[in-house]
């Protein structure tokens, strides 16, 4: 196992920018590690510099945020083998410890299932995601008139909003990642006129991904999602920022905006979010 240092972490980035979108997760992770955003983690690689398998992992198991919360591993793997060997490799994972490990390539499942069996360490399948890519700008939508709208970064003071909403929000841990998101990385709403109050939202997770996108529900179908994805992807684009977001293989309603966007998935690539023991 070698732990990468700064020489290393800025070459891995241009490797794995040619491995999309097997490895945007972990580019993303490297990205922002490299642009100096705050972060609690460390890189690993089976070997360098001809890796086959590299990883994104918590330093500090346990921090009082989501990512520290489910100790969240973000994975790029070239093959099944390679990635069984690794998780075997002392020092990798706590077979302990709850863990998700967050973007498996679902060609490479069977390896996290066997490690898991092998060791008597409990599993399951928490999701399947499609991940988009945007690969036609032209694509982008926005509105016509935006007369009384006002589209600015969300604020510290927003994130209990956020928070509310999310999915996989609700508690302080998740607050403290939504105010960790909004802090450091881009993020755009949408406040309509007369108000103070955001409607629609999207952010930027710790790993480059577009997400939390949403609209509060009276003031859905006013086009307000779009325009925030496409301004959020042009303002990335022009900073040479990766552009994606991972949609649960049964969201209709968010592939299908997303594509209408430009976005774009690959047919035999999906990325799963893998459960190894109980979370307590």
């Amino acid at each position: 196992m070698i732990i990468l240092g700064t020489e290393e972490l800025i070459q891995a980035e241009s490797i794995l920018k040619q491995s999309f979108p097997e490895s945007i997760k972990v580019y993303g992770c490297i990205f922002n590690i490299n642009r100096g955003k705050p972060h609690n983690l460390e890189v690993i690689a089976d070997q360098w510099p001809e890796f086959t398998v590299i990883i994104c992992k918590p330093k500090v198991q346990g921090t009082k945020d989501r990512e520290g919360d489910f100790n969240i591993y973000s994975i790029y793997s070239k093959n099944k083998d390679s990635l069984k060997s690794f998780l075997n490799t002392p020092g990798v994972i706590n077979k302990d410890a709850f863990t998700l490990l967050a973007g498996v390539d679902i060609r490479h499942l069977g390896a996290v299932q066997e490690f898991a069996d092998q060791h008597g360490v409990p599993w399951k399948v928490k999701a399947v995601m499609n991940v988009l890519q945007l690969q036609d700008e032209g694509q982008l939508q926005f509105i016509e008139s935006s007369a009384g709208l006002r589209v600015a970064p969300l604020s510290a003071a927003h994130a209990h909003l956020v928070n509310s909403t999310w999915k996989y929000g609700g508690d302080r841990n998740s607050y403290n990642s939504v105010l960790n998101y909004i802090t450091h990385n881009p993020s755009l709403c949408v406040i309509e006129e007369g108000g103070t109050e955001p409607v629609s939202w999207l952010l930027v997770y710790q790993h480059a991904a577009l997400g939390l996108l949403y609209t509060l529900p009276q003031h859905r179908r006013k086009g307000y999602a779009k325009l925030l994805v496409s301004m959020m992807a042009k303002n990335l684009l022009d900073r040479g920022h990766p552009v994606y977001c991972f949609v649960e293989k049964e969201n209709d309603f968010s592939y299908k905006l997303f594509t209408s966007l430009g976005f774009q998935n690959s047919p035999d690539y999906r990325a799963v979010w893998f459960e190894l023991n109980q979370r307590q």
